[in-house]
């Protein structure tokens, strides 16, 4: 039996959320490749998924940077209706406190489709398995190739803060591989 609830659509969420500003008012390259990465996925639904008619995409970010990305999601094909913007979470932790507040109360919540940078996916596990234990959410990363010191500082404005979960699902990870290393040893 599955651990994880029966979804009812679908919610991408499009992390916008970056520390650096281009010269000239643009979008930088590493948010641009998390929209092609969205319009993939989204592309990927609508080809697959029976649920695909209550499909909503989530752009969290600042209002002048997600009406930018609004733009180039509905000129790769998304339709407008269904696109929503987040502009009051400052971090991953406090986009899933609002998402879990908008579908908390719903018996069935969406199947949710994370994207953003790949170096976001430990941040990301962190959040996601204390505060959305049995929800279904997939992450995506999209290559950012930024120098490493930039990515560290705007890593230190996302720094997880690991619950319980996070440290139950680390401890049996461990117990896995250490049971492994004694069936199986080199």
């Amino acid at each position: 039996m599955s651990e994880y609830r029966f979804t009812d659509g679908n919610l991408l969420v499009l992390y916008a959320i970056h520390k650096g500003r281009s010269a000239d008012g643009s979008l930088p390259d590493y948010i641009k490749e998390r929209v092609k990465l969205g319009l993939e996925t989204h592309n990927t639904i609508m080809k697959s998924r029976p649920d695909k008619h209550k499909t909503m995409v989530m752009i969290v970010g600042d209002q002048d940077v997600a009406e930018q990305v609004k733009k180039m999601l509905v000129e790769g094909g998304v339709k407008q209706e269904i696109i929503a913007i987040d502009s009051d979470p400052q971090n991953m932790a406090r986009t899933f406190d609002r998402i879990y507040d908008l579908f908390s109360s719903k018996p069935n919540p969406p199947f949710i489709y994370f994207i953003g940078s790949v170096w976001l996916h430990d941040i990301f596990s962190a959040t996601v398995v204390s505060k959305m234990k049995d929800w279904r959410v997939q992450f995506y990363g999209a290559l950012d190739h930024r120098p490493v010191a930039e990515v560290d500082a705007e890593r230190a404005l996302d720094a997880p803060k690991k619950g319980k979960e996070y440290y139950k699902q680390k401890m049996k990870n461990k117990a896995v591989d250490t049971l492994l290393n004694i069936i199986f040893p080199d």
